[in-house]
């Protein structure tokens, strides 16, 4: 339950940042590298991330079996502790949460073999045993095998053998030196990767403090153990505490845990499915709190075309709003790659998709791969878009979609299929050096100099100039505005009242625009009540234009 209320939607998104293809040569490649087949588990648990709740079920299942092995330990270890002190360690998934599965896999895996281990004969063959975990769990799991080392180093401690601490020695320093030997026989990799495998280590993504807590939560539970053992027979069964300090940890998780970017997450999910409208729907009921989340709104209402009539109904943020400054980040890729799209950059959303690619930790990114097939169909680049294809149709999820895209690869086709004829019809003609994300404004005006009629590039042209407060820009491109509309949108109206009250009164020409009477008399009523407090002008004209012009900060301006 708490996964799913509160990263739901980021385990969405970090679906995307893998890819399981059902071919010989994926599996054979997972097998050439310590920690493969982990690695090969993970991706195919996580591509049905795709599909609502199947990651928090997941998720909720490793964690359980982790804690159920973890308390069988114990118990073989003849530590008679409650069960909570076995969950203790997976309550710093709820605070850390995995990016994959990878780490929760892993660890099962190195407490399982160490379980079995636990019911070996006592004898010494049983050495013979635990070094086999300590290669299978390296081969195929690691650093599992570090985990399963000081787990088996514990239970042998308990033992009354004379050879015990032999034993322990023998195991860590067991798998210390497994990953020396494996890159001087078996594989050639950094020190890094024997290590910790290059799945989970990477050198453009540092790993983060938590992932050291992760491994050391049983050792030092375990540690714990041999310290309070005395107080046991007195703790050790103390189940309402245990239930109720349990309980309280979930009730609280579930009450104050979260994820900050969770609404970016959720609209980044809505955007991938075409959803458009349920991003609007979601933001007028929840206020929207973050950047991308801010930037994912005002698409949306371009593609619902709503941008010049509730742009103002959110709280802006100039230009960082409309697109991520200068995109190097997960999302900004993403978020730039769509913005780019929309207003018909096609290069740029090409450039933002491919680096978003190359830049993922595991070389693919299957939401990015799709726009890279577009935006070659597009471009006609026949050759490029079939070998993302022919990727995509390797999957499970993506691969109808492939299908469907690959009888385009033909000038014949592609030539007849309305998408990518309105795609290319606002598509650059001329040399635009400009980057929409370093300079949104001139990109846009080299746009509407090869296409006027491009209207996605307009309206955001027009919200531009409006978050800046630029009213005679703003008029010089209504000229070019007016004639995508019947009845002019209301922020426009807004604006246009505006300029001839305050800017450059002439009645004449504000004739000559049909301004309805409602959105006039709503102008009139905010200048004659431009006494009152501005939180009552907020409460009653917050969501208009001049209310915006009036009251609010405007944020850094590029010129345009």
């Amino acid at each position: 339950m708490y996964f799913d209320l509160h990263y739901r939607y980021w385990y969405h998104f970090m679906e995307q940042f893998g890819l399981f293809l059902y071919t010989n040569s994926y599996f054979l490649e997972f097998c050439r590298e310590p920690g493969g087949m982990n690695e090969y588990l993970n991706e195919a648990l996580m591509q049905f991330f795709y599909l609502p709740h199947v990651a928090s079920v997941c998720l909720a299942s490793l964690l359980g079996l982790i804690t159920v092995s973890a308390h069988l330990f114990f118990r073989r270890c003849g530590y008679l502790l409650s069960a909570l002190w076995s969950i203790l360690p997976c309550f710093l998934f709820w605070i850390y949460p995995p990016e994959t599965v990878a780490i929760p896999l892993s660890m099962l895996t190195g407490i399982l073999a160490v379980v079995g281990y636990t019911y070996s004969p006592r004898n010494n063959w049983r050495y013979a045993y635990a070094a086999g975990i300590l290669v299978t769990c390296y081969l195929l799991a690691t650093p599992a095998h570090f985990l399963a080392a000081i787990l088996l180093s514990f239970y042998e401690f308990k033992s009354a053998s004379k050879s015990k601490y032999m034993a322990v020695t023998i195991y860590i320093g067991g798998s210390m030196l497994l990953p020396l030997i494996a890159m001087r026989t078996l594989f050639v990799v950094p020190m890094e990767e024997a290590f910790f495998s290059k799945y989970l280590y990477h050198p453009e993504y540092p790993q983060p403090g938590s992932f050291r807590l992760f491994w050391l939560a049983f050792p030092l539970v375990a540690t714990l153990s041999v310290l309070l053992q005395k107080w046991q027979p007195k703790v050790g069964h103390k189940l309402v505490i245990s239930f109720v300090i349990l309980t309280g940890g979930i009730i609280a998780g579930i009450a104050y845990g979260g994820n900050a970017l969770e609404q970016t997450y959720r609209y980044d999910y809505y955007a991938r499915n075409s959803q458009w409208q349920k991003i609007v729907d979601h933001a007028e009921q929840q206020a929207v709190n973050d950047q991308n989340a801010l930037i994912y709104v005002n698409l949306a209402l371009s593609h619902t075309n709503q941008l010049s009539n509730k742009q103002f109904d959110f709280r802006q943020a100039g230009v960082d709003g409309l697109i991520p400054k200068d995109p190097v980040t997960r999302v900004d890729l993403i978020t730039a790659s769509e913005v780019a799209w929309q207003i018909g950059h096609i290069n740029s959303s090409q450039r933002y998709a491919f680096v978003g690619v190359l830049s993922s930790e595991r070389r693919v990114q299957p939401r990015l791969m799709k726009r890279l097939v577009e935006t070659y169909l597009v471009n006609e680049e026949y050759k490029a878009a079939e070998k993302y294809i022919t990727i995509l149709e390797a999957s499970l999820f993506y691969k109808d979609w492939a299908n469907e895209k690959r009888q385009y690869l033909n000038s014949e086709t592609d030539g007849k299929t309305p998408w990518i004829v309105q795609k290319r019809a606002v598509n650059v003609t001329t040399d635009n050096p400009f980057d929409p994300a370093k300079a949104l404004p001139n990109a846009l005006a080299y746009l509407l100099d090869d296409h006027p009629g491009n209207k996605a590039a307009i309206e955001y042209t027009m919200a531009y100039v409006l978050l800046y407060k630029d009213l005679g820009a703003f008029m010089q491109y209504m000229q070019t505005a007016k004639g995508f509309y019947k009845t002019l949108p209301v922020h426009y109206q807004e604006a246009i009242c505006l300029f001839y009250a305050a800017v450059q009164p002439d009645p004449e020409a504000f004739k000559t625009f049909k301004i309805d009477k409602a959105v006039y008399d709503r102008f009139i009523g905010f200048c004659n009540a431009a006494g009152n407090s501005q939180e009552l002008l907020k409460k009653q004209f917050g969501n208009t234009y001049y209310y915006y012009a009036q009251f609010e900060n405007m944020p850094n301006q590029e010129q345009l």
